[in-house]
């Protein structure tokens, strides 16, 4: 398998949620650094409600076509409501086998009705890399569900499949019909994919590594986590530790999942990595929480369902002389926990990249501050966040903040007439109360307003009373 480095460039999305156009682009793009192996990172700051969150749900959804597994029935709720289709485009660097690429991935989805959708069109195209600039794009497979003629244009990159192997033709066809049934991506899906990869070199040396890279890339170096997750979390049922470990032989990524209520009863396999995976945690969670350490109280062996020998156990904290379960800590160390060997991987390698929703939830923001600004310093891999908190705007550069705006049509956008001098939070503030920036960044509230909207709702449930 070729060793290749993966990263985002840009994320554009056309009627997605509530947000009908809006384009981000990572800071290392915008500088034109491109092959950059340092940290990149881009925090989404905005009014509740302004399409912060879209991205990092159009992150999960790719992710997903990636790598080859099917999208939710539920994905339909994520069309605009005013828009028949919703498209998702991811623009990635890639680098492989001394090749240097733009990728660029594009996937439309369809409303049928109001409960059902379709993939209704795919594209992927490239541009290579001269050395001084990426040349123009060509569209290496544009796949239409309901166009008519071949399965996929250009017709030339079609017939030279048929032409290395005529059931080529057949196993098209078949993954077309999968793609449609399963909802699947029809160039990742088990069925296309291994038709684009079996090929001949001579035909597909221009594409087939890019479409390896992208998969391996979103199978084990791309974490996307959304609030989905912190729920379990929140209501003290289950912590989902991302992890991704080297064991030697083979390459593990996951959620590894412990329940926080009771003990759990987990695999051996999962013993182990649960056990390496506190192990690597303990020292960096000693820095950022001085004197907090994980562990796991092992209260023996126990039958699985099968029959195979797992381990009951806890997750415990300790402080000093005294250990608590871990379920008894706060929210926000818990999260930390959940994510902290993701965040190990970004910050030691170029290729990883964690996609995450209100990376400050419960969260000390005096912390939260310390902690981006040491992956600005130190970290080669890539990290997207939302967030509410203001105290990063103070502490990492204005490139790697976007915020998110009251127009859906241009949903996300960097402020304007920013010095190096300025204070980003403060100015992020004067251009709430006062604009001045190309589209306003907050839909306004009227205190007043607000106190009276109280009043009549609590009139409102005294007279229902009184009926």
């Amino acid at each position: 398998m070729v060793q290749s480095t993966v990263r985002i460039s840009e994320i554009e999305l056309k009627g997605f949620k509530n947000t009908q156009y809006g384009r981000i682009i990572m800071p290392s793009a915008g500088n034109k650094d491109y092959f950059s192996n340092t940290a990149d990172i881009l925090g989404i700051y905005g009014q509740n409600g302004s399409g912060k969150t879209a991205v990092i749900e159009a992150m999960e959804f790719v992710q997903i076509l990636l790598t080859g597994r099917p999208l939710s029935r539920e994905a339909v709720h994520y069309i605009s409501k005013d828009m028949e289709t919703g498209t998702i485009t991811v623009k990635f660097i890639i680098q492989a086998d001394g090749k240097k690429t733009m990728a660029e991935y594009s996937v439309q989805l369809g409303r049928i009705s109001k409960s059902e959708f379709e993939i209704t069109h795919e594209t992927l195209c490239l541009a290579a890399w001269t050395g001084e600039k990426f040349e123009n794009k060509k569209t290496v497979i544009d796949y239409g569900l309901h166009s008519e003629g071949p399965t996929f244009t250009p017709k030339y990159r079609l017939e030279d499949l048929i032409r290395e192997n005529d059931e080529n033709k057949v196993n098209l066809s078949v993954a077309k019909r999968i793609a449609r049934k399963d909802l699947v991506s029809f160039i990742f899906g088990p069925e296309g994919r291994g038709v684009f990869l079996s090929a001949c070199e001579g035909a597909s040396e221009d594409y087939a590594y890019v479409i390896e890279a992208l998969y391996q890339y979103a199978g084990m170096n791309l974490f996307v986590i959304s609030n989905a997750r912190s729920g379990a979390i929140s209501m003290n049922f289950m912590i989902p530790v991302a992890f991704r470990l080297d064991l030697g032989e083979r390459i593990a990524k996951g959620d590894l999942l412990i329940r926080l209520d009771e003990p759990s009863v987990i695999s051996n396999d999962h013993f182990e990595m649960a056990r390496k995976i506190l192990q690597e945690m303990n020292v960096i969670l000693d820095a950022m929480i001085p004197g907090l350490s994980i562990g796991i109280y092992d209260f023996g062996e126990q039958l699985l369902e099968r029959g195979e020998t797992g381990h009951r156990v806890e997750l415990i904290s300790k402080r000093g002389e005294i250990t608590i379960p871990l379920k008894y800590e706060s929210e926000g160390i818990i999260k930390i926990i959940s994510v902290l060997n993701a965040l190990m991987c970004v910050y030691n390698n170029a290729s990883m990249c964690l996609v995450i929703d209100e990376l400050d939830a419960g969260v000390y923001e005096y912390l939260l501050g310390e902690l981006l600004s040491v992956f600005e310093k130190g970290a080669k891999g890539q990290l997207i966040f939302t967030s509410h908190n203001l105290r990063v705007l103070e502490m990492i550069h204005k490139s790697c903040i976007v915020f998110s705006t009251t127009n859906p049509s241009n949903r996300y956008i960097r402020l304007q007439n920013i010095k190096s001098n300025h204070n980003l939070r403060d100015m992020y503030l004067r251009s709430i109360v006062l604009g001045g920036q190309k589209e306003a960044i907050y839909e306004e509230t009227d205190s007043v307003e607000i106190g009276r909207a109280f009043r009549r709702a609590g009139k409102a449930v005294r007279d229902g009373g009184q009926d």
